[in-house]
């Protein structure tokens, strides 16, 4: 056996363990890949952070929280820090699985995502599980300890958790009689903002939906308790704020103000423009200048 402080390899053992910066939102901490001897067992044992397990043959039992699972290929089962742990592997036909363990600020946020929790931590990988055998292999190779490859890593753990998270939203039986969401909903509707600012001249509240990654349906439920309006009314009320800023900044005809603000029928403009301000886009150009004319920026009152 190759052995390092923090590499070991043999025929049927790869170990490697990494630094960890609790700090961090995503942190490896150690991964590897193991065909275990029959009836192998750990624990009793309490570990630091979290620990999952992805099974590609064999079978094996866990025991945590006062119940048993007994596993086979194709499941995955979390060990949450802090908690008593004892599995092992069958006396006949023994697992053979890899393992990522890390920490950070997000890492239990993200495995309740992916359907992994203190009180749920069994799952099916609802995919073939050698795709994530085949990310630890990556971490794997790249063990010498170097900045680049400990950025490698990092990335890789991010691709692991990313697929976790996404092979559990593709689960077919999964009850979705309502909506989740990752974050929020303050960041959805100021990504919202964010966004009609800067397409609010060719958008519809469903551009804005998709863009965001959430229904239409949800995204005008939250827009209408945090802004008080719909998304579409918001929109309307956007684009007139910004018609009137350029007539009275500029020069620009209202043919091309209608354009800039998303209408093609410079009447169509009008007519919204009027029954927002109650005068038609030339009436409030003139009035704007006439007031500015009286009361000039700076001079006496």
């Amino acid at each position: 056996m190759d052995y390092s402080s923090n590499y070991r390899i043999d025929a049927n053992f790869r170990w490697l363990k990494s630094h960890v910066k609790t700090t961090e939102e995503l942190c490896l901490s150690e991964c590897g890949i193991e065909r275990c001897a029959p009836d192998k067992f750990f624990g009793p044992i309490i570990r630091e952070d979290y620990h999952v397990h992805f099974i590609f043959h064999g079978k094996g039992t866990l025991k945590i929280n006062g119940q048993s699972f007994h596993l086979r290929r194709g499941q995955i089962f979390m060990l949450p820090p802090d908690t008593e742990v004892f599995y092992y592997a069958d006396p006949e036909d023994p697992w053979h699985y890899a393992w990522i363990t890390f920490a950070g600020t997000r890492a239990g946020l993200f495995l309740e995502k992916a359907g992994l929790s203190q009180e749920c931590p069994v799952r099916d990988a609802c995919i073939d599980p050698e795709e994530f055998l085949a990310i630890i292999e990556k971490i794997l190779n790249v063990h010498e300890l170097t900045i680049v490859n400990e950025l490698t890593r990092t990335s890789l753990l991010y691709e692991a958790i990313a697929l976790l998270i996404s092979s559990w939203n593709q689960k077919p039986d999964r009850e979705k009689k309502t909506e989740t969401y990752d974050y929020s909903p303050e960041i959805y509707v100021n990504s919202a903002l964010e966004y009609i600012h800067k397409h609010y001249n060719h958008i519809r509240v469903s551009d804005v939906a998709s863009c965001i990654g959430i229904s239409r349906y949800y995204l005008t439920h939250i827009f209408k308790d945090k802004m008080h309006v719909s998304p579409q009314e918001y929109i309307v009320r956007y684009r007139m704020e910004q018609s009137s800023r350029l007539l009275c900044t500029t020069s620009l005809s209202v043919q091309d103000i209608a354009k800039k603000a998303g209408y093609e029928n410079p009447l169509t403009f009008s007519k919204i423009f009027k029954n927002y301000y109650g005068l038609s886009p030339k009436n409030y150009r003139t009035k704007a200048l006439e007031e500015s004319s009286h009361n000039p920026q700076g001079g006496e009152p």
